[in-house]
């Protein structure tokens, strides 16, 4: 083998590629894992059992002896073992162009209701500076009204980025004063970036209940993470992915871009989230494409308690015959003259928000009811 390989950004592709042409050596044994259920184990971890001269070889032979050896030039093993290390790092590192990047930011609101007589609701968007502004405002807003009580805070707007600074701000509203909220760490930098909560934030009385899934960004999980630690909240949707951690944007070539984690998000603790996410406490899934339907909806103008509870339709009942009504008969109607009726598709259901809201409204009504 020739000497004649780009050099490759990855250490070990370059050590593997770097042996002359040699005699074909054996491969050492590998540990190989148990077939489950008649299929093969999964490569990669077939991969994980070869040790370093196993990788060698592997690649030594494919470049030599490979039927179509001539496809396995420098340029396609170069981009083969960048993409296994892409798919490897999963969203640690990725390739982006222009488009999917601007497509990573949310394409929600802010909005804030009032759901129930006891509970607000607050939705992010991008998590800007103008959000903070608006946070503000709904809490006044919300807070105004002293039967509110609790507060969800849906954080599954799909933002996959923002500034750890409005992490900070926002939970400022929630702890006390110049309190350590988390921290940024840097390989090879002893002294990680601390962030604590402004002594001039407004505070909200509220207790806070959390709204999560796998679109959760860096910031929401930065805040759900904060507050479910210091304050026992309740969490409940999907876990999230794990992204609290700042990345850097690498231009390579024309239109695409290398972004890769640069520092990761830790807790006072020192306990970190990256991978491992926000496990919730009621796990409760709800689709993606109904969440993003339910969300331009209300941004559209719908109230968004028509989509807590089920609208089902109108059927006879004991108090439609004793007015002589017949609910029904419309539905009915419709359907002999081969129209769409209001009730053909199923309605939007948000699972998450309308569990979240049941609860609290249920807990409300037992604790109303308990012996004083």
């Amino acid at each position: 083998m020739t000497r004649g390989f780009l050099l490759l950004p990855l250490a070990f592709a370059a050590t593997l590629l770097a042996a002359e042409e040699t005699a074909p050596a054996p491969i050492p044994a590998a540990k190989t894992e148990p077939v489950k259920n008649g299929a093969p184990p999964p490569l990669g971890e077939l991969v994980d059992t070869l040790d370093q001269a196993a990788l060698q070889e592997a690649f030594r032979l494919l470049t030599k002896d490979y039927i179509q050896e001539s496809d396995l030039g420098p340029l396609e093993i170069n981009r083969a073992a960048l993409q296994g290390l892409l798919e490897r790092l999963d969203f640690g590192a990725m390739l982006l162009t222009e488009k999917t990047r601007a497509e990573r930011d949310s394409p929600f609101a802010f909005h804030h209701a009032r759901v129930h007589e006891t509970v607000g609701y607050v939705r992010f968007g991008r998590y800007t500076e103008e959000e903070v502004a608006k946070f503000d405002a709904a809490l006044k807003e919300l807070q105004a009204e002293k039967a509110t009580t609790h507060l969800l805070l849906d954080l599954r707007s799909p933002q996959a980025q923002a500034e750890f600074a409005i992490a900070a701000r926002i939970l400022s509203r929630f702890r006390p004063p110049n309190e350590l909220l988390f921290k940024i760490r840097r390989p090879g930098n002893d002294r990680p970036t601390l962030f604590v909560s402004a002594p001039e934030a407004d505070s909200c009385r509220l207790q806070p209940v959390l709204l999560v899934d796998g679109e959760t960004g860096n910031v929401g999980e930065i805040i759900a993470a904060v507050l479910k630690r210091e304050t026992g909240c309740l969490v409940i949707g999907e876990p999230t992915p794990g992204l609290a951690v700042e990345y850097r944007d690498v231009p390579l070539g024309e239109d695409r871009i290398l972004r890769y984690a640069i520092a990761e998000v830790v807790l006072e603790d020192d306990s970190s989230i990256f991978r491992s996410g926000i496990a919730p406490d009621l796990l409760t899934p709800t689709e993606a494409k109904t969440k993003h339907a339910i969300y331009r909806a209300v941004d559209g103008g719908k109230p968004l308690a028509e989509f807590l509870f089920q609208q089902q339709r109108p059927r006879m009942n004991e108090a439609a015959l004793v007015a002589g009504t017949d609910p029904e008969i419309d539905y009915y109607l419709l359907l002999s003259q081969n129209k769409p009726t209001p009730w053909d598709q199923p309605p939007l259901q948000d699972r998450a928000l309308q569990q979240a809201v049941d609860l609290l409204d249920t807990t409300r009504f037992l604790e109303s009811k308990a012996p004083r």
